[in-house]
C-alpha cells in the first residue's frame, strides 16, 4: 500500500495564486495576464466627480448599435451590460493570436456620490462610453474651513 501525502493547504495556495493574478491585472492592466479578460472584469473604467456630476468612462471597443450596451443607473450604482460582436467571417481555428475580447460582459460600478438617476446621459465615441450623472441636490455641499478652538495650540 502506497501512502500519498496530502497537503490540505494546496487548494488555498491555488486560490491565492489565482487572486494574485487577478489583482496583478487590476494594478497593471497593460501587463499581459493570460486567461483574464473582459468576461471576468468587465470593461475598464475611469470614475471621477466634479462639484455637480459623477462621470464614468468605459473602454468598450466594437459596439455597433445602441442595443449592444444596456446602461442601468440607480442612486449609487451604475451597471453596464452588453455584447461585443466579432466582425467578419473569420473562423476561430484560423486565428494565430487573439487578444481582443468578444462576447458578453457585465460590470457594476459603485458611484462615489448619490446621483439623480433619471437625469443621466450617455454618449459613445471612438470605443469610449461616457455616462454623465448629475449629483443629487443634497450631495452638492460646500466646503467650510473649521478653526481649532483649543487654546494649547
Amino acid at each position: 500500500m502506497t501512502l500519498v501525502r496530502r497537503d490540505p493547504f494546496r487548494e488555498l495556495s491555488h486560490l491565492r495564486h489565482e487572486m494574485d493574478r487577478l489583482f496583478d491585472y487590476v494594478r497593471h492592466p497593460a501587463k499581459a495576464v493570460e486567461g483574464i479578460g473582459m468576461e471576468v472584469l468587465g470593461p475598464r473604467v475611469d470614475v471621477y466627480q466634479t462639484e455637480r456630476e459623477v462621470v464614468v468612462t468605459a473602454e468598450i471597443p466594437g459596439i455597433e448599435a445602441k442595443d449592444d450596451v444596456e446602461i442601468t443607473v440607480s442612486e449609487d450604482n451604475l451597471l453596464l451590460k452588453g455584447e461585443v460582436k466579432r466582425g467578419g467571417e473569420i473562423r476561430q481555428e484560423n486565428f494565430y493570436r487573439t487578444e481582443r475580447y468578444y462576447g458578453s460582459f457585465s460590470r457594476a460600478i459603485a458611484l462615489p456620490a448619490e446621483i439623480e438617476a433619471d437625469q443621466a446621459t450617455a454618449s459613445y465615441k471612438n470605443g469610449i462610453l461616457e455616462v454623465r450623472m448629475p449629483k443629487a441636490a443634497h450631495q452638492k455641499r460646500k466646503t467650510v474651513k473649521v478653526d481649532i478652538q483649543n487654546k494649547n495650540i
